[in-house]
């Protein structure tokens, strides 16, 4: 999304739930769905599913919001069921990651709707070309900074599991794993307790889907 976003012209069309990117006299149309919003002054985060949002916004661009509530209730886990959460206790980043998680989305969209209030959209936009060798050291490394997990080789499995990539375990002693897909790989080296220990570029061939 970022490569094919970056430095482009875009609007999001809430009628019908679409943003549009203009980039080099091309024109590319996604539907999108509303997270949730955030208040700044207040510090809060109110999830897309809140009733309020429903006299304003289609049906369609809140589907993945309602999913998020339908799983927080039937797992019963307080901050995806809670309409207003206090970011003090729940940081914005871990309720955007479960919304993902959740609702089977890859790429989200920030948009600031002015007077301290942020709109976090998620965007469809369809299978993308596969990962290089260098962008998965960049994605592991922004994985890896973002500090909501001490396991990074337990979240690098899911990742690898969500978006489709290749992953196996090449070694227990030093415990290693290999991940990535036709376009190129990485080798990731973890310490017991699978916090990253190296990281290196390199062609993989591995024999089993993440499971």
């Amino acid at each position: 999304m970022t490569a094919l976003t970056l430095d482009s012209q875009w609007q999001v069309d809430l009628d019908n739930a679409t943003v549009t990117f203009i980039k080099d006299s091309e024109t590319f149309t996604y539907p999108v769905q509303l997270i949730g919003s955030i208040a700044q002054s207040a510090g809060t985060w109110m999830w897309g599913w809140q009733s309020s949002h429903e006299d304003r916004l289609p049906g369609k661009a809140l589907q993945l919001a309602k999913l998020v509530h339908d799983r927080g209730v039937s797992l019963d886990i307080p901050e995806l069921k809670t309409p207003v959460i206090t970011l003090s206790d729940t940081p914005s980043l871990v309720l955007r990651l479960a919304a993902e998680a959740l609702g089977g989305g890859f790429h989200t969209l920030t948009v600031d709707a002015g007077r301290g209030l942020t709109l976090l959209f998620a965007v469809d936009m369809g299978p993308l070309r596969p990962l290089s060798g260098q962008e998965l050291v960049d994605v592991t490394m922004q994985g890896a900074d973002l500090g909501v997990t001490e396991n990074h080789l337990d979240a690098l499995e899911c990742y690898a599991r969500h978006v489709g990539l290749d992953y196996s375990v090449t070694s227990h002693d030093p415990l290693t794993a290999a991940i990535g897909s036709q376009a190129g790989g990485i080798e990731i080296e973890t310490d017991e307790s699978g916090r990253l220990v190296s990281l290196r570029e390199q062609p993989v061939k591995v024999q089993r889907r993440a499971s």
